[in-house]
């Protein structure tokens, strides 16, 4: 197994200290607030009653997003016109609980149907293509599916390991896939945001991840088949292939700042077992990490900021590694997507939202 520190391009930022430097202060970069393009809460005769967390952009225009509860999976036009709905079920391309996505260089779109533990694979038109039903790996769960660029899958995997072992912490596991043989290759361990066990009479009877702590966020690259990995511990962004190679290391230096005691006392309210809040005190970190998610798109990172604002604030960061422009959402919303034209916003459990792309003028 390859530890997070093992890989190369890692090992300088893992075994090194990084340089000193201030933080820098948001207030130094441009800063935007989208205006809202497109808001539906329903398309044709179909209600939302709880999207998912992220939608995708069709190579024709299109966007792809789930509802959760109904269940089903949409595709609707920039106007909020429905154009396709894939129906809930068991069978084949009928989904129960599919809410990410990811886009191939070839705009096939592939999700995890967890409930139906199936990979469901669409070409760019959203027809479905195939099905995969994966074996068991280990104590694991799949989170996220990506294509490499080679048409090797790897996915992204939650390690249950930490329930059953007191000794071990919350880790997440990247897994080669071999689609003709249905055989698992490699895997490449990374350090995942913990959980707080809730233990008693010597047995775990829950877990809650603890809010503002560091641990790896991911995001895929289409165009190139790679994934960006980010230990929000280190202030390395890492890009690996589908074989784990590195190929890209980008430092960050991003803003953070210590846990109010106004937002201890909100997340102290939020739990509803005071022994459950007792075991997440108890690991809640003296800084916050400086980012919680991180999407990809052209050459641009936006990394949602866990600075205290009255907004979802996302800083956009280029490939040098320095943070061109700061971009405040609606407090609550979920960003679902990045594209040229628009974001893809969860403004609540009901609403989707396009808003504008907000970028500075080019220089004359």
């Amino acid at each position: 197994m390859l530890s997070f520190c093992s890989l190369a391009v890692i090992l300088s930022s893992c075994n090194e200290p990084s340089k000193q430097t201030s933080a820098p202060d948001i207030d130094d970069f441009l800063s935007f607030t989208p205006k809202v393009i497109q808001s539906i809460d329903h398309t044709g005769e179909l209600y939302f009653s709880h999207l998912g967390y992220e939608s995708v952009v069709l190579n024709n225009g299109n966007i792809v997003f789930a509802d959760r509860q109904i269940p089903t999976i949409v595709v609707i036009n920039e106007k909020g016109e429905l154009q396709k709905e894939v129906p809930s079920g068991r069978g084949p391309g009928e989904i129960l609980d599919a809410y990410y996505f990811t886009k191939g260089a070839d705009g096939s779109i592939y999700t995890y149907d967890q409930d139906n533990d199936k990979i469901i694979i669409f070409d760019e038109y959203f027809n479905l293509d195939k099905e995969i039903i994966p074996p068991k790996y280990k104590s694991s769960s799949l989170l996220n599916v990506y294509r490499g660029k080679s048409d090797q899958l790897f996915f992204e995997m939650a390690s249950h390991d930490y329930f059953e072992d007191l000794e071990k912490e919350k880790v997440n596991v990247l897994v080669q896939y071999d689609v003709e043989s249905e055989r698992f290759l490699n895997e490449f361990t990374i350090r995942a945001q913990p959980y707080a066990r809730l233990i008693l009479d010597g047995q775990v009877r829950g877990a809650a991840k603890v809010p503002y702590a560091t641990g790896t966020i991911t995001a895929y690259n289409t165009e190139e088949g790679s994934l960006f990995i980010y230990d929000t511990g280190t202030d390395v962004i890492a890009e690996i292939d589908a074989q784990f190679d590195t190929l890209n290391s980008i430092r960050v230096n991003l803003p953070s700042e210590s846990i109010s005691s106004a937002e201890r006392d909100s997340l102290k309210s939020s739990y509803n077992f005071p022994e459950q809040w007792k075991t997440v005190e108890e690991l809640l970190p003296k800084l916050k990490a400086p980012a919680d998610k991180m999407i990809y798109h052209q050459g641009e990172f936006w990394l949602k900021s866990n600075i205290e604002t009255d907004t979802e604030m996302w800083l956009v960061v280029g490939v040098d590694g320095g943070i061109d422009r700061v971009v405040h959402l609606p407090k609550e919303s979920i960003l679902m997507h990045v594209s040229e034209e628009h974001l893809g916003v969860r403004l609540d459990d009901v609403t989707f939202a396009l808003l504008t792309n907000p970028k500075p003028e080019p220089l004359d």
